[in-house]
């Protein structure tokens, strides 16, 4: 420490409640901060990818700004366009469509708009719910952190001061 100080050791008990506190407020920043992408038919497509196993599914929400032609395309990862659609929406209009993947891979998806601007929105849905394993290894390390702080405090040895009695 700075100015000579000494700072006592980490215990094993601090260390897991500071994971289990991570992961708990990681995993709310992994599923909180998906936000919709403006674009414009001025800017390059939006382009991005996931990784799905078979049976997971992406979903697609266009909210358009004004009147716009929309192009949605996905390609496997073996090069072979598995799903192309061509959206007209009216201004202010909102459509949404899912495709659910049929075997395991990674599919990059594009979304390009033609004619108009909005937003997009992309929702990647797993069967398997394993996005949220960060929560139950989260609670168990916090759990298991503070059971070991309590077992600590149990084995401390108390100070006194014996005085003899008259």
């Amino acid at each position: 420490m700075a100015g000579g100080g000494s700072a006592p050791a980490m215990k094993m008990s601090d260390l897991f409640i500071l994971l289990g506190v991570t992961f708990l407020v990681g995993g709310l920043f992994i599923h909180g901060l998906a936000s919709a992408e403006t674009v414009s038919s001025e800017d390059e497509p939006y382009s991005y990818g996931a990784t799905l196993l078979e049976g997971d599914s992406l979903e697609f929400t266009i909210d358009a700004l004004e009147e716009s032609n929309v192009n949605i395309e996905i390609i496997h990862d073996d090069m072979d366009s598995v799903y192309a659609e061509t959206w007209v929406l009216a201004a202010q209009g909102s459509d949404s469509d899912r495709f659910t993947a049929e075997s395991s891979g990674y599919y990059s998806y594009t979304v390009e708009f033609l004619q108009g601007e909005g937003d997009v929105y992309v929702d990647v849905d797993r069967q398997l719910l394993i996005d949220f394993i960060v929560y139950p290894l989260g609670v168990l390390c916090l759990v298991f952190g503070l059971y070991k702080r309590k077992d600590e405090k149990m084995g401390e040895s108390i100070d006194a001061v014996l005085e003899p009695s008259d």
